[in-house]
């Protein structure tokens, strides 16, 4: 009989770290239940009744004279189950039989065959059992080897989740949200995290491991060395994604310029660049993606990018005027269905900015491209105007999307001006709202409270408040003009007192 002096608790083996980059790893292994067991102490036994001197958390391991006759190794699983030892090892030629091995399933006791001698391998496990900083740097050397060959953050996460046993990993935004990786993470009750510098140096990210139970100290710093050693590559891969999305980019908008800037001529006898996902003949249905107009900027376009191919890698996104143009291209696509799918996806894309997208029409080759995205500029220059993640079709807006050519700046200044007096009032910006909504609706109340989620009383009582104030929308040299005007406020007062917090206005009018 052979046995080691215990290591500390806080040091402790499972069953799985053995397996994994221990000496279990070349046995067989016959039964794989709880490898979450921990090992304290190796011992190599020669009599059924030496198994009952050893506690908890041994790894009993039979001689080559006890492990003959399969009555013998399943006398032995059993003690070694009351015993609560961590696992059983048997020689390979006398192994368990099967129905042995459905009784330790049972008992969910890992059991092992190695063909080896017993006796040498017992030795191994035992130094592997007291030096577990050796087998866990060894890990850690092994992780750090893989890291190296991976390139992509999904691939250095795999290795954490396939490699280290327990955990699972995940990156996560500073806001929570997963970036790759397993979700499970996010969610653990036990975890180890670590800061990921993004390529500016500042926090970017989180690099989380989620463990099943409360790890021991030495376990816990092991898992935090993997996971800085997973930072520097994660970085790598962040800034080469950056700069390939920056890189095709800035060749997706000459490609879309130089395109565009061909009237008259078929873009398909024409090719301007042979890029992934571009496809200029067939039937076309534009789509432009725009955000507030404070927050526009050319610095925005690699996050944009990355977010889209992210959701729909097979189709092009290209910086292009003040927002992103991109093109669904199918014999039988129409403005409806690229609309509903355009929501679902905004819905999903994990954007640096807020996004609204217009919609234009159906049209077939290279001029009707071009056509369909003029349409889709303009539907999505109303659209930002409607709030963040709308969707619009050029046909559903109708003459509002005229709307969206107005210069911005220059209008909403003369606007606060000649609206001084009606936004003065205490609830000045909802009253805009309110007149806006009245104008859309031809001056209808009725319809007015409807698409303000309000009751028409409401609405009468704000509009008596808009005469109130001197503003006249009946009068038909007015109200071009004052439609005009509250278009150009709409966007600024969209994050401050709009129609939405008429839920609680209403209450109390």
């Amino acid at each position: 009989m052979s046995s080691v002096r215990p290591p500390r608790v806080a040091e402790q083996l499972t069953v799985d770290e053995l397996v994994r980059y221990g000496p279990l790893g070349r046995a067989q292994m016959l039964v794989g239940e709880d490898l979450t067991r921990r090992v304290s102490r190796v011992a190599l036994v020669s009599e059924l009744d030496q198994i009952r001197s050893h506690g908890p958390g041994t790894v009993v391991v039979l001689s080559g004279a006890l492990g003959h006759g399969a009555w013998m190794v399943e006398s032995a699983l059993r003690l070694a189950w009351e015993r609560s030892a961590s696992c059983l090892v048997s020689p390979a030629e006398t192994g368990p039989t099967p129905a042995t091995a459905q009784l330790a399933a049972r008992m969910r006791l890992p059991v092992f065959a190695v063909g080896e001698d017993t006796s040498a391998y017992a030795l191994e496990l035992a130094a592997a059992v007291a030096s577990p900083e050796a087998a866990r740097a060894r890990l850690a050397a092994r992780c750090a080897e893989l890291f190296a060959e991976r390139s992509s953050a999904r691939g250095i996460l795999g290795v954490i989740n396939g490699e280290v046993p327990g955990v699972s990993a995940a990156l996560l935004l500073p806001d929570g949200h997963v970036l790759a990786g397993q979700a499970a993470a996010a969610r653990a009750e036990h975890q180890v995290r670590v800061e990921v510098p993004g390529p500016d140096g500042r926090r970017w990210a989180d690099l989380v491991a989620g463990l099943a139970a409360p790890p021991a100290p030495t376990w816990a710093e092991s898992v935090r060395l993997i996971l800085r050693l997973a930072r520097a590559p994660l970085t790598t891969s962040v800034a080469r994604e950056r700069v390939n999305a920056v890189y095709g980019a800035e060749q997706a908008r000459t490609a879309l310029t130089a395109l565009l800037a061909r009237p008259g001529r078929g873009a398909a006898a024409e090719p301007v660049l042979d890029l992934p996902g571009w496809r200029t003949e067939g039937r076309h249905v534009a789509v432009f993606l725009r955000t507030d107009p404070a927050l526009e900027g050319a610095g925005l376009s690699p996050g944009v990018v990355s977010a889209w191919q992210e959701v729909l890698p097979d189709l092009p996104l290209a910086p292009w005027r003040d927002g992103w143009a991109s093109w669904w291209t199918e014999p039988e696509v129409e403005p409806g269905q690229v609309a509903a799918a355009l929501r679902r996806h905004l819905a999903r894309m994990r954007v640096p900015v807020p996004l609204s997208a217009g919609v234009g029409r159906a049209a077939d080759g290279g001029e009707g491209l071009r056509a369909s995205l003029e349409q889709a500029v303009l539907a999505a220059g109303a659209t930002v105007r409607l709030g963040h993640g709308e969707v619009r079709t050029f046909d559903e807006l109708g003459y509002r999307a005229l709307l969206g050519t107005l210069g911005q700046a220059e209008l909403a200044a003369a606007a606060r001006l000649v609206l001084a007096g009606l936004l003065a009032a205490p609830d000045g910006p909802v009253l805009v709202v309110t007149l806006a909504a009245v104008l859309d609706c031809g001056g209808s109340t009725g319809r007015a409270a409807a698409r303000l989620g309000l009751h028409r009383n409401t609405v009468l009582g704000r509009v008596e408040r808009i005469r109130g104030r001197g503003v006249d929308f009946d009068h038909p040299d007015q109200r071009l003009a004052l439609h005009l005007a509250c278009y150009a406020l709409l966007p600024e007062l969209a994050g401050g007192q709009t129609g939405g917090q008429t839920g609680g206005q209403a209450g109390r009018e």
